[in-house]
């Protein structure tokens, strides 16, 4: 995945997320390599078969709780930020689900807006 201490560049999987972030509105120099390759071990396809979609989710789910539901919106469709809302409200129903461990990720890790963790009532004990 790291291709080699970076001699190579980065793994295909990683490059398609960080154009997927971006089309989100989240620059993906913003974002960790640590949270972005842990969220390709979450992808039901790991590796050079990740599907696009599942990426774009993940990356949208992301970008949502980095930045916020104001300032997606601002980058994204109101559509867009409104099926992403009602995608999030239906999370903590499927806990294993990719949507619910990329915003329990964002949350464990300190990326997450606060009015997006607030959403998800989190027990850090």
């Amino acid at each position: 995945m790291f291709g080699l201490f970076g001699l190579f560049g980065k793994s295909k999987p990683l490059q398609a997320l960080e154009v997927e972030l971006r089309a989100a509105g989240l620059h993906p120099h913003l974002v960790h390599d640590s949270l972005k390759l842990t969220i390709l071990r979450f992808l039901p396809e790991r590796g050079r078969a990740a599907r696009p979609d599942q990426l774009r989710g993940a990356a949208e789910v992301l970008a949502y709780c980095i930045l916020g539901p104001e300032d997606f919106a601002e980058v994204a469709s109101q559509s867009r930020t409104d099926a992403l809302a009602r995608r999030l409200a239906a999370a903590p129903e499927h806990p294993e689900g990719l949507d619910a461990q990329v915003v329990l990720l964002a949350i464990q890790t300190g990326n997450c807006h606060p009015e997006v963790a607030a959403l998800f009532e989190v027990d850090e004990s």
